[in-house]
């Protein structure tokens, strides 16, 4: 069989930028599905701030004409550079190309008025206007390709993310312009989090204002397409949707869980499924990681976990005693992980539990932050805080700390959970998202499971959770077993990447 090739495209991508996940997710996937032998490439915008980042990138296609509205009356490209005008029914764009350490070819959309001459990634009032231009200059690229080539590159599958791509499954769908181009092109569609759909909050829009993705897509400027949901209609347009656990795609199906579009997810569920994230195990490595105190391996990791405790103990001030039960809490303090409950819990834990120490590090809402510093004046000898953001701070505590606290009261893919169990970390997790489909709870009988978990969103379940933790925590025996299991435990992107190929071909072949 011919290499199946993927086109990605995605607002974030990493070397080049990096402002949450989805950047490393489309770092490692792409490099993890080279290695499986596809052809795979990636398109997003040329930002400001890559102009450091991207040496050596070439131009691929220049002077492109991007259609504002009627792409029918537009040329596919403009034969000298065009200067915009109040009156212009296209922007000008350019295509350059670049190659990725992980063996990806990276095509860039220029264009200075949205993308290089801003000094963010996201956030403006326009970023609505920016990734529909992203959306339509890579639909016009390929167009543009082929008008000169008939057998220039064109993906068997592309692959969107997140609200920002959706804007391109609605055009390639449904705009005769592209019809016969993407005829044997099967288009997917990942959302990494249901709470973004876009450059407004739809969840609070009137009934009169409500998306329901039948009208054609506005032009890219018209003042019409903010209110046009691109995430919803990426979902109902795309040949096949996944979101980043198998857990999540039940669960959005839900009013709990969908943000608003469980009508339009139900509709869609036959083509929805969950496949988790991964970690790049060359990254994230205790054998050879320079970032900890200590290296170690599955095979040998009793002393070391106990050098890289005294140290973690040491960084946050606290008392230094290989003997006290050391939790972590990594990432945003902000109410989806689950901070109301766990500051709920936290005082009576630390009362109570005077054995037990709590590591926090992380930015969030300061109403969370507050109450953390109280605590901390309260408990000092309990208690370590480091409230901002320090990208080399985690891995210390995920190879110091004895367990990770995830409270989430929803988590679509759970990352930090592979973190800490490829350092040996051991989860206390509540059962949600990816959190539910990486942990199992630990079984002294048969030494298998990798953690403990919780259901219901109260302190007494928390509470339990931790302390049935500890109790296992005194028996060296099974506590070395559960850091084993977490050291063995496979979350690497290669797993990940070959259940994307499996879906790829799945829609390629039953279209």
């Amino acid at each position: 069989m011919a290499t199946v090739k993927i086109l990605h495209i995605a607002a974030e991508v990493a070397p080049f930028v990096t402002v949450g996940g989805l950047s490393q997710v489309m770092y490692f996937l792409p490099k993890a599905q080279v290695k499986l032998g596809l052809d795979v490439r990636i398109v997003t915008p040329k930002y400001g701030e890559m102009k450091e980042s991207v040496p050596g990138s070439i131009i691929d296609t220049q002077w492109l004409r991007v259609p504002l509205g009627d792409e029918e009356s537009t040329p596919i490209r403009a034969t000298l550079p065009v200067e915009d005008t109040e009156n212009a029914t296209y922007l000008i764009c350019n295509m350059r190309s670049c190659d990725i350490d992980s063996g990806v070819t990276a095509y860039l959309l220029e264009n200075r008025e949205y993308y290089e001459l801003r000094a963010n990634v996201f956030g403006y009032k326009d970023d609505h206007i920016r990734f529909a231009l992203l959306c339509k200059g890579t639909l016009e690229w390929l167009l543009f390709k082929r008008s000169i080539d008939p057998g220039s590159w064109l993906p068997d599958v592309i692959h969107c993310h997140d609200w920002h791509t959706g804007y391109l499954i609605d055009w390639a769908k449904r705009c005769p312009r592209y019809k016969d181009l993407l005829k044997d092109t099967r288009i997917v569609y990942t959302v990494h989090n249901f709470a973004y759909q876009g450059n407004y909050d739809f969840r609070y829009a009137t009934d009169k204002l409500n998306d329901t993705g039948s009208r054609l897509l506005a032009g890219i400027t018209d003042k019409n397409l903010q209110m046009q949901n691109p995430l919803l209609r990426g979902v109902l347009y795309a040949d096949g949707v996944n979101t980043v656990s198998p857990t999540h795609a039940r669960e959005v199906l839900t009013p709990e869980y969908a943000e608003g579009l469980e009508e339009y997810l139900n509709l869609c569920k036959n083509k929805l499924i969950g496949i988790m994230n991964g970690l790049d195990f060359e990254e994230f490595n205790p054998e050879n990681d320079k970032n900890i105190y200590r290296n170690y391996s599955p095979k040998a990791f009793i002393k070391a976990k106990l050098e890289n405790k005294r140290h973690l103990q040491e960084l946050f001030g606290l008392p230094v005693d290989e003997t006290k039960f050391v939790i972590g809490s990594v990432g945003r303090i902000v109410p989806q992980k689950g901070w109301d409950l766990v500051l709920e819990v936290l005082p009576n834990l630390l009362r109570e539990r005077g054995d037990l120490q709590f590591i926090v590090i992380g930015r969030g809402d300061d109403h969370y932050c507050q109450q953390l510093f109280k605590l901390k004046r309260q408990f000092n000898k309990q208690l370590g805080l480091r409230l901002v953001a320090d990208f080399a701070m985690p891995r210390n505590i995920f190879a110091g700390a004895d367990a990770m606290l995830l409270a989430s009261s929803f988590e679509p893919g759970g990352i930090v959970a592979f973190e800490a169990m490829r350092y040996g970390a051991v989860p206390i997790i509540r059962r949600t998202g990816g959190l539910n489909d990486a942990v199992t709870d630990f079984n002294p009988t048969t030494g298998r499971g990798n953690g403990f978990s919780f259901e219901s969103r109260t302190p007494w379940a928390l509470y339990g959770a931790v302390v049935e933790a500890q109790v296992y925590y005194s028996s060296k025996i099974n506590w070395h077993k559960l850091i084993e299991n977490c050291l063995r435990f496979d979350s690497s992107w290669e797993h990940s990447a070959k259940k994307y190929r499996d879906w790829y071909k799945q829609v390629i072949y039953t279209l």
